[in-house]
């Protein structure tokens, strides 16, 4: 409980600043007067003013706030109107900038910890070219391929890893490749051919072999109350034989919360026992809808070896990274809005800490993974055309642009309170997903 809540506490917090740092920084450079710059919501613990600005550090540690001259123009008096280092002062582009800086101070943020990532780990690899599943209505089963076979060329280029057979597959030339495998000790060759050549028909079909040991148990988790350890290897689930990891995942996924015999062997010796899997929840493959599913804490022993890379191959792996979280989020808004998706799926401040705690408990790098994730998250947001938000305030300013004249207060102002209203219901409902998910 302890780590979920520190665990969000930091998240949210850091994500929250870097967001505030954005618009912090930007209206430093357009020349606006910032007021205050707070680590930390109100109450205020410590303060101190330097120039025109008071930076102080407030009690509540989820984020923090800017409070910029001008920025509410009903607060202020008639002789306070229109000094040149209000921000009603400034240019519709002037404004902008600083506004569009805050979601794009969290897309930098997930970058950057994208860049850290690729920079010190370097790209994994799977370092194994053995089959582990073949679909039967691919070319790869037509063409005779089997578990256990092991790819050795392709087109008569030596691979190595699994990623050397994706490229290879993706690239080959022709309707038809040249797979040579060795099967029980022998070598052979099988030709694969192929229907329409593209490569989802390329890629599709065929996945590496990866077995049911495992690499890590969560602390305090059902998997270590029933006294797994690393390196145990899972050899059935409630009586059905197992020998790759997601056989055994697809077999407790079904029973979250439900008594299921585990059977794994160890250094040579069988063991078993009566084992009930966390209840987690995860999105339906085929529908969208949030879906209950069980979990008993463990890692997978996969075959991954790192390859170190450059910082410049790096970074082009981190804007890579960020393009495809961004458009998988973007689609993701876009399914929800047009009813594709279940809102079910929408989680709240709860559900956050809890994935929060989650990913630290697996460790510092799957904390950092999961909050570029939702730091994007919340860049995205941001920029929705919701009043109260960012995007709500840039579409004002489109308007301005348009008309070429401000949009009088009164309507600023009903445009903000309707958007206080929007976000009140949003955090209701979001909260009601979370409690109701807990006791489903």
């Amino acid at each position: 409980m302890l780590t979920t809540v520190l665990s969000a506490i930091f998240v949210l917090g850091l994500l929250v600043f870097f967001h505030e740092l954005g618009h912090f920084l930007a209206a430093k450079r357009m020349g606006i007067r910032v007021e205050r710059f707070s680590l930390g919501f109100p109450p205020k613990m410590i303060g101190k003013k330097v120039g025109d600005t008071e930076y102080c550090i407030s009690w509540i540690p989820l984020g923090g706030y800017v409070s910029m001259a001008g920025e509410r123009p009903d607060a202020q008096s008639e002789e306070e109107v229109g000094k040149p280092w209000e921000f009603q002062s400034k240019s519709v582009g002037a404004r902008a900038f600083v506004i569009a800086a805050g979601p794009g101070a969290n897309f930098i943020l997930a970058f950057i910890i994208f860049w850290l990532f690729y920079a010190t780990m370097g790209v994994m690899l799977v370092d194994t070219t053995t089959v582990g599943r073949v679909d039967v209505a691919s070319p790869y089963a037509a063409a005779g391929l089997q578990v256990g076979d092991e790819i050795l060329e392709i087109d008569q280029a030596a691979v190595d890893t699994w990623e050397d057979v994706r490229e290879r597959l993706a690239t080959g030339a022709g309707a038809s490749l040249s797979l040579k495998l060795r099967r029980d000790g022998q070598d052979r060759t099988v030709q694969v051919r192929y229907d329409d050549g593209g490569t989802a028909e390329r890629l599709g079909g065929l996945d590496y072999f990866r077995a049911s040991a495992v690499s890590t148990v969560i602390p305090d988790s059902p998997a270590e109350q029933a006294g797994l350890r690393p390196g145990d290897v899972i050899t059935s689930v409630n009586g059905v034989p197992v020998t790759q990891w997601y056989e055994m995942v697809e077999q407790i996924r079904v029973r979250p919360g439900m008594e299921t015999t585990l059977s794994w062997s160890r250094n040579g010796q069988s063991h078993q026992v009566i084992i009930i899997p966390n209840t987690a929840q995860d999105l339906d493959r085929e529908t969208g809808d949030v879906i209950d599913i069980g979990q008993i804490g463990i890692t997978q022993q996969d075959h991954i070896k790192r390859s170190p890379i450059g910082i410049a191959t790096s970074a082009g792996l981190a804007g890579t990274q960020l393009v495809a979280v961004t458009f998988t989020i973007v689609d993701f808004v876009g399914k929800l809005v047009m009813g594709q998706v279940s809102t079910d799926s929408v989680g709240g401040p709860i559900a956050i800490a809890q994935m929060a705690g989650d990913s630290a408990r697996q460790g510092a790098s799957s904390l950092f993974s999961f909050m570029a994730f939702l730091s994007i998250n919340l860049a995205i947001l941001n920029l929705l055309p919701i009043p109260a938000l960012d995007g709500g305030q840039l579409l004002i300013l489109g308007v301005e642009k348009v008309i070429r004249r401000p949009l009088s207060l009164k309507y600023r102002l009903v445009w903000q309170q309707t958007g206080m209203a929007l976000l009140l219901l949003l955090m209701v409902f979001v909260v009601f997903n979370d409690v109701t998910r807990i006791f489903r």
